[in-house]
């Protein structure tokens, strides 16, 4: 059965629209202007630095581009699907508050090593 034009024309509009929301795992370097150590402080995107020193990000669309225009290296890894995230990732505060106790107190009742004091 043939499709309709308009049917085609939606569909495609909704299929680039779920495109612009997606996510991507990119690693961003510093591009061949770079002139200064601290260029990753201006990139304003939630990132990481990973064990190699690389700037690690999760990215928007709009985002790409904004880095790209501002001549950074961007490369991405994987692209992930804008929703919601899944609840049982998802930590409260009070959750964290027990987590972090926890922690706290386990290094207090076992400090570990005294260190070594010179005489």
């Amino acid at each position: 059965m043939k499709r309709s034009k308009k049917a085609n024309a939606e569909e495609r509009q909704e299929r680039n629209a779920a495109l612009l929301k997606m996510r991507f795992g990119a690693t961003i370097y510093p591009g061949r202007e770079t002139k200064t150590k601290d260029w990753a402080d201006d990139l304003n995107v939630d990132r990481v630095s990973d064990a190699e020193g690389r700037v690690r990000a999760l990215i928007t669309v709009e985002d790409l581009v904004r880095l790209l225009n501002q001549g950074l290296e961007v490369r991405l890894y994987a692209a992930y699907a804008d929703g919601p995230l899944d609840p049982a990732l998802i930590v409260t505060d009070s959750s964290f508050e027990r987590w972090l106790e926890e922690q706290v107190s386990a290094l207090k009742s076992n400090p570990g090593p005294t260190p070594f004091l010179k005489p």
